[in-house]
């Protein structure tokens, strides 16, 4: 999962990797070129935040990448073990160790990093069509 930069619209702003919490946005510049911006495809984890802020509409998603719609943490599957609550850059995972978990969805940025960390499948997504 992955985003890329069309460095020929890039205007290097910098606000890309401003906003992105993976660390995956860094500047290159090349002798002889302007400046532009780079996403590490390792360190990406898809979340879209950087294309949703870029004033250039200079990023888009690769081939087949899909953003999520909706997190939802299934309390009946949920076993309490804060995995996901650690994994969560925006601190949107509250909860009780040994207790379901909750996300609170007005600060979730829908990164996905719950999904990843979860291993009782416990996180629920919905992907935009």
């Amino acid at each position: 999962m992955a985003y890329s930069i069309d460095k020929t619209v890039c205007v290097a702003c910098g606000a890309c990797e401003f906003t992105c919490l993976f660390n995956a946005v860094t500047q290159v510049q090349n002798a002889g070129e302007k400046p532009y911006y780079e996403i590490n495809r390792e360190k990406c984890i898809g979340c879209g935040q950087c294309s949703d802020i870029c004033i250039a509409s200079a990023i888009a998603p690769e081939a087949g990448q899909k953003r999520l719609q909706s997190v939802h943490i299934n309390a009946e599957k949920c076993i309490g073990c804060s995995l996901c609550q650690r994994a969560c850059p925006s601190h949107a995972i509250q909860g009780v160790i040994k207790q379901p978990f909750t996300i609170r969805h007005e600060i979730c940025i829908k990164c996905g990093a719950c999904l990843r960390a979860c291993k009782k499948d416990a996180i629920e997504v919905t992907y935009l069509p």
